[in-house]
Formats: C-alpha cells, structure tokens, sequence
C-alpha cells in the first residue's frame, strides 16, 4: 500500500489540504487547479469573468464545469424559493470591494438569479450583473479531486478546501466543528464517502449567497453525499428559509447551527458528538 501523506497549497480562494498518497494529491491537485482558473471571480480570464464583462450584451459559452456548477445553483435557488442566489451574492461581493471588477465589467444592476438564464453551455444576463460562485465551486472542486484521486486507483483520501470537506474509503474520516469566534472545537462529525460543509456568518452578519439570514446563527454544517450541495445548503440552512427541510431532503443531507454561545441545534439529525 502506498504511503498516505498530505499536502496544502492556497488555491480558490483558501488553502486546499489533500491526504493521500502521492500520484492521487497531483491528480486532485490538478482537478482543484483546473476548477480555479474556470469559476474564480478573481482571474480576469475566467469562465465567470467573461460571463461578468460580456453576457449581458452577448450569450458566453463556457466550459463543461462551469456549466454543472451553474446548473446546480440553478437547482437550488429554485427549491430554496431563492435563498440561495449566485448573483444577489456576486452585487454583494462588488458593492463590499471583496471582489474586483475587471476591465472593461460594468457594475452590477440586476441582484437576483432570474436575471441569469442558461441554455445548454451557454450562458445570458437580461442586465449587467455579477456572477459569483463562491463556495459552490469550492464543493464542486472538492468533489472533481475526490474523482481524480480515484481514478488513479487511490483507495482512501481526504480533501479539504477552507471547511468544504470530502472523505473516501473503508474507514470513516473524523472533522472537527469549531466556534467561528475563538475556533474552539464544538462538535465532532465522521464522514465516509461523504462530505461535510460549514459556512459561517461574517462579523458584519452578513452571508455569500444568502439574501437573508435566520437569528442568532453563527454557523450552519451540513453532511452530504458530495461537497457541492453541502456548500450550498449551508448557505440554505442559515437563510432560515422555509424551504430548508425540503432541500436537506432533497439532498439525503443532514445538518445542524451553532449560535453565538456555542449551542448546537440539529435542523435534520446529524450525526454529532459534542
């Protein structure tokens, strides 16, 4: 059996830790690669740039994942009744600085993800808005190194993208939750053949890709079958939608919140020891 190591490197935006043996970390390594340079608000040469500077005057075909990736935000902000919604995220993300606009991208006038519509791989703004995937890229790249390491015959392996988790193999991988405020470990998860995400509230109270947020949560976790829907359903879950037992049922996904004292709340029974 080959020898299990882990490497980190910083890309989408964190720091990206991959544990396997040696030939699976490149081949996830490259998967996580190639997610960045198609679906990073900050590469100016990205499939999401290009859709930020030109779809509103003309439709821009872009690759086959980003394509998956915005069909899957389409998903959710449909049965999230639009809790979720990439482009409310993308006007946020501008209007606080925390993304740049490139040369020759407008500012964003419309915020909601009906202003977007997808026809195959090719994508169209009614008006000049501002994409932002975010973490539902980060799952999606999470579970596209979980395939690559795989497909080199790996047997077991762990990635981690700054909290979006996956996990393969015989023996079920233990994650840590901690308190966004100090980083104490609150609560402890096993995944197998799973991943697991946790999304917290920013110190202005404010979410990524949610138009509202529910009181007094700090943070939301959410373990499913694969990374991308954990992402976005954390984002669900702190909305306080009511549509949230429905998208945790959609999904086979479970989660739990964590208020500001520590206090863990199960939304759909997580498997949880505190």
């Amino acid at each position: 059996m080959a020898e299990r190591v882990t490497r980190c490197r910083p890309l989408i935006g964190t720091f990206v830790e991959i544990t396997g043996d040696e030939g699976a970390i490149e081949a996830g390594f490259e998967a996580i690669e190639r997610a960045h340079r198609l679906m990073s608000a900050h590469e100016p040469d990205s499939d999401l740039s290009r859709i930020n500077r030109f779809a509103h005057e003309q439709p821009v075909e872009v690759d086959s994942w980003t394509a998956a990736v915005l069909e899957r935000a389409f998903f959710w902000s449909r049965h999230s009744e639009g809790a979720f919604d990439v482009v409310a995220a993308g006007a946020a993300a501008i209007a606080s600085g925390y993304l740049p606009l490139h040369d020759g991208q407008p500012r964003p006038v419309a915020a909601h993800w009906t202003r977007m519509e997808m026809c195959g791989r090719t994508v169209k703004l009614q008006k000049p808005a501002c994409v932002d995937l975010g973490g539902i890229a980060k799952g999606f790249a999470v579970d596209r190194a979980v395939a690559a390491m795989k497909a080199t015959g790996c047997e077991s392996g762990l990635v981690n993208a700054g909290g979006d988790i996956a996990g393969f193999g015989p023996q079920p991988w233990p994650v840590q939750v901690v308190q966004p405020s100090d980083r104490r470990a609150i609560a402890n998860v096993a995944i197998s053949n799973g991943a697991i995400a946790t999304s917290s509230v920013l110190p202005d109270g404010s979410s990524g890709h949610v138009l509202m947020l529910a009181g007094g949560q700090v943070s939301a976790t959410v373990c499913a079958p694969n990374a991308m829907d954990a992402d976005a359903l954390t984002k669900i879950v702190l909305s306080g939608s009511p549509a949230t037992g429905r998208c945790l049922d959609i999904a086979e996904a479970q989660a739990f919140v964590v208020d500001r004292g520590g206090a863990i709340a199960a939304v759909q029974a997580p498997r949880v020891a505190a």
